[in-house]
């Protein structure tokens, strides 16, 4: 048996929670939050036995086993190196921390203290993008490889949109585009983006476009803007362009292929020289549910899971290149 402490009650941390708790090997014993209200709340939705606005409260319950920790990305640092201290297995949502030092240190300490750390990269769990993974890798797109992507919204909190909690979107959203990058083109060469503030209520830009190129040659480009009106719409990019062709997010396909259950499949469009197109496929799951199975595997035979914090470290060094970039106008080597 899994007993878990959580640190942060706030949504994501009900996602979570949502899995975990319908899991026979876990037992959610405490959860904190600085909000004790939400720390109540999230107690009786989960059956929690044990809730405090102090998470040092939290840490100090022996029989906990792993700390899921689910604060806002400003707070990350402190009950990691905290619970890492008390000897607890660390779940930390992404990004790891907002700044490169205060990763590192929440890596070292979990080293000295040998327990076993993750990152909640959760579309590493996503059918979806294992998918694409595979067909880039597989050459069917030839070589290089452009992967163009573009997303916006209105996030829920405010401080999403702070430079100084959150990050904005170039840290706190594209933080798995970067992770992805680096899983499927390997090392970045340099990055280029602009940054600007659409919303006169952020702290820092809120929305951004940046270019990272490969050392291989590849390249990704991002557009990020949670800085649009609320509720307005905002056309998705997912795609990825190659000389073999062009690999769409989606059956888009102009000609029925072969049978396609929507229900239980998702599926992308290959269309290639001459018009030719072909559809793969792959079946839906839930990767938050695939993810926290991983963990609790993984932290029950005290193993280490695929998500380590080098990879936070890494996707976290491209953010901050990407907003370094941004603020000086200039090319940012790496």
């Amino acid at each position: 048996m899994l007993r878990i402490g959580f640190i942060g009650c706030g949504g994501i941390a009900r996602q979570h929670a949502t899995h975990l708790s319908k899991m026979r090997s876990v037992q959610i014993v405490a959860a904190s939050d600085l909000i004790v209200e939400t720390a109540a709340k999230f107690s009786t939705d989960f059956e929690v036995p044990y809730h405090h606005k102090d998470y040092r409260k939290i840490l100090e319950i022996n029989e906990i086993d792993a700390i899921w920790v689910c604060t806002p990305t400003y707070q990350h640092a402190k009950p990691v190196i905290h619970a890492a201290s008390s000897g607890k297995h660390i779940f930390c949502e992404k990004p790891m921390a907002l700044k490169i030092s205060d990763a590192k240190k929440m890596h070292t300490i979990c080293e000295k203290s040998g327990i076993k750390f993750t990152v909640g990269f959760v579309r590493r769990f996503d059918p979806m993008w294992k998918k694409f993974k595979q067909i880039i890798q597989s050459d069917t797109l030839g070589f290089p490889v452009i992967w163009r992507f573009a997303a916006g919204g209105k996030p829920p909190h405010q401080w999403f949109r702070d430079i100084h909690k959150g990050g904005g979107p170039l840290i706190d959203g594209a933080i798995h585009n970067y992770d992805f990058a680096l899983q499927v083109f390997g090392e970045v060469a340099s990055v280029q983006s602009s940054t600007l503030m659409l919303d006169k209520t952020s702290v820092g830009p809120d929305t951004g476009s940046a270019i990272l190129n490969f050392k291989n040659g590849n390249q990704h480009t991002l557009i990020w803007s949670w800085g649009v009106a609320s509720g307005s719409s905002v056309v998705n990019l997912n795609d990825f362009i190659g000389p073999k062709g062009t690999l769409q997010f989606g059956d888009t396909r102009s000609k029925k292929l072969k049978p396609f259950a929507p229900k239980t499949h998702g599926a992308f469009t290959l269309k290639g020289e001459g018009g030719k197109e072909k559809l793969f496929t792959y079946r839906k799951k839930d990767m938050f549910l695939e993810q926290a199975k991983h963990v609790v595997q993984c932290f029950s035979n005290n193993e280490q899971p695929i998500v380590k914090a080098t990879d936070g470290i890494a996707a976290l060094r491209i953010a901050e290149a990407v907003l370094r970039s941004g603020r000086t106008k200039r090319t940012i080597n790496l």
